[in-house]
């Protein structure tokens, strides 16, 4: 075997890539094919997200990909059981500090509840906290989604609509 640090070549030709390297190659536009990953956290974590992905997008288009969503795709969320459990209401009211914000978390609360968009909030809410675990980077927030208060307690944008006054009801129509 040949330890290259952030490589190994082991004696059958086959290369072993560390995170660092595996990061390299995919922002260098290389594939990872023939490659194999040492097995860290990081990479289970990678592989836990685009199984979750590929599931979101099969559930999501009837009749493939390019298809219309149908109703059932929020079943594809693969969040780990102790996130599914979370009370989304009562995680974000204990970050509320009064009632003009406990009052508008309630009332997004039950726009979620209508949509059957729970689960995606508890899915978002294991996603920021492996980000910040991680040391992971992410937006301010775009569009629309920065208009809801449940995702700026989440941590998904940095934009607290009550400060502007932006209507929820924008996201989500």
């Amino acid at each position: 075997m040949i330890d290259l640090g952030n490589r190994q070549i082991l004696e059958d030709g086959t290369v072993l890539l560390s995170d660092d390297a595996a990061m390299e190659a995919l922002y260098a536009g290389a594939g990872l094919e023939g490659q194999l990953l040492h097995q860290s956290e990081a990479v289970e974590l990678y592989n836990h997200s685009i199984r979750t992905l590929d599931l979101a997008l099969d559930r999501l288009c009837v009749n493939g990909r390019d298809s219309l969503p149908n109703t059932d795709w929020y079943a594809a969320w693969l969040t780990p059981q102790n996130w599914a459990e979370v009370d989304v209401l009562e995680y974000c009211l204990q970050l509320c500090s009064n009632d003009d914000q406990r009052i508008r978390v309630c009332e997004e609360i039950k726009m979620f509840q209508e949509r059957d968009m729970i689960p995606v909030l508890q899915h978002l809410m294991w996603l920021v906290y492996n980000f910040r675990q991680r040391g992971i980077v992410w937006g301010v927030g775009r569009g629309s989604s920065v208009s809801s208060y449940v995702l700026f307690l989440i941590g998904i944008n940095r934009i607290d609509p009550l400060k502007f006054d932006l209507d929820v009801s924008e996201f989500l129509k």
